[in-house]
C-alpha cells in the first residue's frame, strides 16, 4: 500500500522533546504554586498567608511536571500528524490546547486525588469535613487549571508557528542566527512539475491548484526522510535545500527525488480518480558555497544569495531539452563520490553545458536510479 497523507508523523518521540516538555510543566506549575502560596508580584491579588514550606512548592511543582510532561509528551506526538496539521492555523491552535488541556487536566485531577489521599492518611485533611470534589475545585487546584490552559495555549502557538514556518527557520529567526550575512556550504534542488501549462489548461485553474496542493502534501514524507528544508514554494515549483554535509549523506539530495517520485506512483489511484492523470516531476541539483541572511521587517524570511541558485534552476530547466526527470551538477557528483558505493544510481554525461546567463561551462550528469526502493507502506 502506498503511503496515505494521514499517516505521516511530523514528529517522533525525541529525549530533547521529553526534556523540555518536563522543565516547561515543572517550571511552569512551580511558579503557579508560588504565584498561589506567596502572591508573587500581588498578581494574584490576594492576602493568603504561607500555608506551606517554600520546599513543599518545589517538591509539588517537580510532581506535577515530571507527571504532567511525560504523558503530555505522549500524547502530544499523536496529534503530530499531517491529518492534523492539515487545517487552517486558528483549527490547529484551538483543537491542540484543548485536547491536551484534557489530557493536562484530568493528570492534574489524578495527582490532586493522590495528594488528597496521602494528606487523609497523615491527617492533614478531615475527610469528613472536605471531601475529595471539594479539594480538587480548591483555590490551589484552579491556579494549576488555570496555568495548564495557559501554558498548553502557548505551545500551541509555539508548536503550530514552528510548522507553519518551518523548524530550522523558525529556530534560526528566533535567535537572530542571520541578522548578519553568512556564508555557508548548501545544496539545493528545484523541483518542477512537468507539463504544468498543458495540465493547469486541462484542469482548470481551481482544480490545478488542488493538485499543486495534493503533490506538495505528499512530498511531507520525503522531506522528513531525506532532512531536506523547503527553502521556497513557487507555482508549482519546490525549491529545497541541505546543508551540504546532510545532502551527501545517505545521497539524500538524489533519494529526495526518487522517493517522491516512485510515491507519486504509488498513488496513481487517487491522482488518476481525482485529476485524470499522474503528475510527474523534473529536478535539477548543485551545490556551492552561498551567503544567508535575513530579510524584511513586516515578512522575514531566511533567503540565499548566489550563483549556485542559478545554476541549479538553469540545470533543471534542461530536462526538457534533455528528455531527463533528474540532472545534477558535477559539483554534486564530485562531493557525492565516495557516498555511491552501491547505490542504485547510474550516472549519464551529458556534457559540458554552457548554461543562460553564465559564460563558463558547468558539467552535467544525469541520474538514473537502478533498483528503484520501494515505498514505505
Amino acid at each position: 500500500m502506498a503511503t496515505t497523507n494521514s499517516s505521516v508523523r511530523l514528529a517522533l518521540f525525541s529525549g530533547r522533546r521529553l526534556l523540555f516538555n518536563l522543565l516547561f510543566w515543572t517550571a511552569l506549575f512551580t511558579f503557579v504554586l508560588g504565584v498561589r502560596y506567596y502572591d508573587i508580584g500581588n498578581i494574584a491579588f490576594i492576602d493568603l498567608p504561607v500555608q506551606i514550606p517554600t520546599y513543599r512548592i518545589f517538591l509539588n511543582g517537580i510532581t506535577l511536571g515530571l507527571c504532567v510532561g511525560i504523558i503530555y509528551t505522549v500524547v502530544e506526538l499523536r496529534l503530530e500528524s499531517l491529518r492534523f496539521y492539515d487545517n487552517s492555523l486558528s483549527r490547529i491552535i484551538l483543537l491542540r490546547t484543548l485536547y491536551l488541556f484534557i489530557v493536562c487536566g484530568l493528570t492534574l485531577a489524578a495527582v490532586s486525588y493522590a495528594n488528597y489521599y496521602l494528606d487523609a492518611v497523615k491527617g492533614n485533611i478531615d475527610t469528613e469535613k472536605t471531601g475529595y470534589s471539594r479539594y480538587l475545585f480548591s483555590a490551589t487546584v484552579q491556579f494549576l487549571f488555570l496555568g495548564a490552559l495557559i501554558g498548553n495555549f502557548a505551545l500551541s502557538v509555539f508548536h503550530t508557528l514552528r510548522a507553519k514556518i518551518g523548524y530550522t527557520d523558525f529556530a534560526n529567526l528566533l535567535v537572530g542566527r542571520y541578522r548578519m550575512p553568512v556564508e555557508e556550504e548548501r545544496a539545493f534542488m528545484f523541483l518542477d512539475l512537468k507539463s504544468s501549462t498543458t495540465i493547469a489548461e486541462q484542469l482548470g485553474h481551481r482544480l490545478y491548484s488542488r493538485l499543486i496542493q495534493d503533490c506538495f502534501r505528499d512530498l511531507t514524507a520525503t522531506l522528513l526522510d531525506t532532512q531536506a528544508e523547503v527553502y521556497q514554494y513557487v507555482g508549482d515549483e519546490a525549491v529545497l535545500s541541505w546543508p551540504v554535509e546532510l545532502a551527501a549523506a545517505d545521497a539524500n539530495c538524489l533519494r529526495a527525488y526518487f522517493q517522491f517520485a516512485g510515491l507519486l506512483q504509488s498513488r496513481k489511484a487517487h491522482y488518476e480518480a481525482a485529476y485524470g492523470l499522474v503528475p510527474e516531476f523534473k529536478a535539477g541539483v548543485n551545490l556551492g558555497r552561498v551567503t544567508v541572511v535575513e530579510v524584511g521587517v513586516l515578512k522575514r524570511a531566511i533567503v540565499y544569495h548566489s550563483d549556485v541558485l542559478n545554476t541549479a534552476a538553469r540545470v533543471q530547466a534542461l530536462c526538457n531539452e534533455q528528455g531527463k526527470s533528474l540532472l545534477i551538477t558535477d559539483a554534486v557528483k564530485d562531493r557525492l563520490a565516495d557516498k555511491l558505493s552501491g547505490a542504485p544510481y547510474r550516472f549519464d554525461f551529458i556534457g559540458d553545458i554552457v548554461l543562460r546567463g553564465k559564460t563558463q561551462p558547468v558539467g552535467v550528469f544525469s541520474v538514473e536510479q537502478m533498483h528503484p526502493r520501494a515505498v514505505d507502506p
